[in-house]
């Protein structure tokens, strides 16, 4: 009896080992699984008493509590962030850095700011010459030959694009395209000195003017005229008190002037404008040095006609007449 029990526990033994190697073929052949579930590609799984039992011994030997599986899962999320975060930035030695780097645009070097600012700065002074030359040019007033339309010390702006082109230091304008309107006042390069002046337009080509006792005749007709009496005294006028003030209607120009009341009256004969020319008379016309004087006045002469007043100042700042227009 004993021989036969000492026969059947080695067999039960091998069977033991030979059913444990079925079990672990059979678990191949049905993809990784064994008697309980799927097996980790990663090694066997821990039950959750013995995990626990080995954080807790972790604990107090002051080791990490997660086991290698644990780690090398946490290791791999970190992995993947990683490349995540940094997949699309290329690296340096790479052949997307290296074109990223040849398309990415170069730095501004001081010499190309340099010449950029040069650029904005002669920008700025061409703009500046063009307006000055054709469009806009400011002019002072000196004497009293306009009183009382413009006073000693007026500065006014005169539009230069209305007849012409005339460049500086030239004393007629290079192209003329225009003639100035009977009754404007106007900037003229005097025939007599060359100076600039400042006069008004009292007769354009085909008129003839004649001076008779202070009265304007034009065309044969006197241009009307009211007096107004005395000028008002006024900073930076002559003589306010001692002369008399005149408003003259040209066509449909409303304007006044002046006449110092101890002159004689003044005549001068009848004279004709030419082609391309014009007659000139300042408003103060006892202190006026015009075409009764020099004789009519080549358009071409003409700079441009007075717009506005800027400034205007003589012992003190003449507020009031500041942004007047030159009527």
């Amino acid at each position: 009896m004993s021989e036969q029990k000492k026969d059947e526990t080695p067999g039960n033994e091998a069977k033991t080992d030979d059913g444990e190697g079925k079990v672990e073929a059979d678990a191949g052949d049905r993809g990784g699984l064994d008697a309980k579930g799927p097996i980790d590609e990663e090694g066997p799984r821990e039950d959750e008493p013995a995990r626990e039992a080995r954080a807790r011994a972790g604990r107090k030997s002051g080791a990490d509590p997660k086991s290698s599986a644990d780690r090398k899962a946490d290791s791999d999320s970190k992995d993947k962030t990683r490349k995540k975060s940094t997949g699309d930035t290329p690296r340096a030695g790479s052949k997307r850095g290296r074109r990223a780097a040849k398309q990415a645009p170069p730095e501004e070097t001081r010499w190309e700011r340099t010449k950029a600012n040069i650029k904005t700065i002669g920008g700025a002074v061409l703009l500046a010459i063009i307006i000055r030359i054709g469009l806009f040019e400011a002019f002072e007033i000196e004497g009293p030959s306009m009183e009382p339309t413009l006073l000693n010390g007026d500065r006014v702006v005169v539009a230069k694009f209305s007849y012409g082109l005339f460049l500086p230091f030239a004393s007629d304008a290079v192209l003329t395209w225009g003639e100035p309107e009977p009754g404007e006042v106007v900037i003229v390069k005097s025939p007599h000195d060359d100076i600039d002046i400042v006069k008004r337009v009292i007769g354009v080509p085909g008129d003839t003017i004649e001076i008779r006792d202070d009265h304007v005749i034009r065309n044969g007709e006197p241009i009307p005229m009211e007096e107004l009496g005395p000028c008002e005294p006024e900073p930076g006028r002559s003589n306010g008190g001692g002369t008399e003030c005149v408003q003259e209607t040209l066509l449909t120009q409303d304007y006044r002037t002046s006449h110092d009341l101890a002159s004689p009256f003044s005549n001068h004969s009848p004279t004709t404008v030419p082609d391309d020319h014009i007659y000139i008379l300042g408003d103060h016309r006892d202190r006026s040095n015009d075409s009764r004087f020099f004789g009519v006045v080549p358009i071409s002469r003409v700079k441009g006609h007075a717009m506005v007043i800027y400034w205007s100042s003589g012992s003190s700042v003449r507020w009031d007449r500041i942004f007047d227009t030159v009527d």
